[in-house]
């Protein structure tokens, strides 16, 4: 890698966000408070996915308290994937980072990987695309500790392979959705439904986001893959709370796997969705079809 450039693009940090005042009220603050500090132009852009909790007070009263922040809003759930695609439509700046509102993570995680994405590779000479935020992982298994060195000692003594360090061990149902993703969309990512990703805005312009629930992690992650960007993972600070459970929305992997998108299909002006709706507003648009 070559030194960082020396313009320092800015940053829009997307928060989708279901049901979630009470995280809200906690992580705007901090978000308001470092994001100043990077030296950077930034916005901080909550979609609100058809919250009915306390999530729409909460973010009214913490405008007038974080800079830059704007609300989006759903009338009813629609996923993760379809928050990003309502996001997109208004982002501003060169870098887009998005933050599930209870993935454990702390703000400041954003530092080292605005320092990765400006890095130009030596070998391709050009910028990643995706820096993703790695979870340590807890400990491993006796048996799965043990597997593992019998693979690796394996490929060692008859291929030659370094003995590399294991991947982070989330739980058994986390290794399986990473062995069938990596085996089926080839995705290099240990923690590929890290909710903690900086992409550059342009390279997820490209392409239609199909997924409108959870899927969208490691459908962007193969897509990026498939047009074989640079990417990197860098591990997120330590945190003991555990996952929040996958918003799964049926038909999403089918849809990906079977008719992948990888350029916007030009569609007549009258066809065009409605533009998203700002904070306070009502909005009558379908949740998209499954």
């Amino acid at each position: 890698m070559s030194k960082r450039a020396a313009v320092r693009d800015g940053v829009s940090v997307v928060i989708p966000a279901h049901n979630a005042g009470a995280a809200l009220d906690r992580v705007l603050p901090a978000w308001g408070a470092l994001l100043p500090t990077l030296q950077r132009p930034f916005e901080i852009l909550v979609v609100d996915d058809g919250s009915t909790d306390t999530t729409p007070a909460v973010l009214g009263r913490r405008k007038a308290d974080v800079p830059n922040l704007r609300v989006l809003q759903h009338a009813t759930r629609q996923g993760f994937g379809a928050c990003l695609r309502t996001a997109l439509t208004e982002v501003q700046y060169p870098l887009l980072l998005y933050a599930g509102v209870d993935y454990p993570y702390t703000p400041a995680d954003i530092r080292p990987m605005l320092e990765r994405i400006e890095l130009r590779d030596e070998i391709f000479g050009k910028h990643p695309d995706l820096i993703s935020g790695m979870r340590a992982g807890s400990e491993r298994p006796l048996v799965v500790k043990w597997l593992g060195r019998i693979w690796k000692l394996f490929w060692r003594l008859f291929a030659g392979l370094p003995m590399t360090e294991p991947m982070p061990w989330y739980g058994w149902r986390a290794w399986w959705h990473r062995l069938r993703d990596r085996g089926i969309y080839g995705v290099p990512l240990a923690d590929v439904n890290s909710a903690f990703k900086l992409w550059r805005t342009a390279f997820l312009r490209r392409f239609p986001i199909q997924s409108d629930g959870d899927f969208v992690h490691t459908e962007l992650v193969a897509k990026a893959t498939f047009l074989t960007s640079i990417m990197d993972e860098v591990p997120l600070s330590w945190k003991a709370e555990p996952l929040p459970p996958l918003f799964l929305v049926p038909h999403d992997r089918h849809r990906v796997f079977y008719h992948p998108q990888f350029t916007h299909e030009s569609a007549p002006a009258a066809a065009e969705a409605p533009a998203p709706v700002a904070s306070g507003e009502s909005s009558s648009s379908p949740v998209p079809a499954t």
